[in-house]
């Protein structure tokens, strides 16, 4: 019997779990629709957001599995920032709300860029996700040009990193066992114009004076 790669035996399986994750979330759009007590409700929504984020983590892994073995193609296109980052806001402010955090983002209403919207998605959810675990009160989601980068930037207003941290070559993001950072230094990377290519920076907030982690895309 041909022997066959481990990595790939487990992106088949985080691809499978990622279905089943699909449908429970679907079954559970029913029992929504039940008559609960408020208590009720709200487990039920603790519940959903659970599996809607470990959702996002297995979509995260299939692409680090990709991008680790040269599998993902860069797929380009050029996006209004707005309407990008509208997009994330809406899909991760119920994780934010149940967490009675605020979840907002600051972009001029002109700004386009060009990226790979997929990768960028599952970075910008990985980012917000491990906020969650920190902030106090809010997190903000920034974008802006600059020396022909863009920079998506996630930032919070919890307790921040400290020189220790950001000094360090890693930081491992503890809402999905370390990987977090790696996946979105290996997307930027993936970014290259010419003899350029995409970065991450991690930083202490000026705006909100927690932690921000800037992701740098050549433009």
């Amino acid at each position: 019997m041909e022997k066959m790669d481990i990595s790939t035996i487990l992106a088949s399986a985080i691809h499978e779990s990622k279905n089943h994750i699909g449908t429970l979330l679907y079954q559970l759009e029913t029992l929504k629709k039940q008559q609960l007590s408020e208590e009720g409700r709200q487990s039920l929504r603790k519940v959903e957001e659970g599996m809607k984020q470990l959702n996002d983590e297995w979509v995260e892994y299939l692409y680090l599995y990709r991008l680790a073995s040269d599998g993902y193609m860069v797929h380009y296109d050029c996006f209004s920032l707005e309407e990008f980052l509208d997009d994330q806001v809406f899909a991760l402010a119920p994780s934010a709300t149940a967490k009675n955090l605020k979840l907002t983002f600051n972009v001029d209403a002109d700004l386009t860029a060009v990226f790979d919207e997929r990768l960028m998605t599952a970075v910008v959810s990985t980012a917000v996700y491990n906020a969650l675990r920190y902030a106090k009160t809010n997190i903000e989601i920034n974008a802006v040009v600059e020396n022909e980068y863009l920079v998506l930037s996630i930032e919070d207003d919890g307790p921040g990193y400290n020189d220790k941290d950001i000094e360090a070559d890693e930081l491992l993001f503890e809402s999905n066992t370390g990987l977090g950072l790696y996946f979105a230094e290996l997307s930027a990377i993936a970014h290259k114009v010419q003899d350029r290519e995409g970065y991450i920076e991690k930083r202490r907030s000026k705006r909100l004076g927690g932690a921000e982690l800037a992701v740098f895309l050549p433009q």
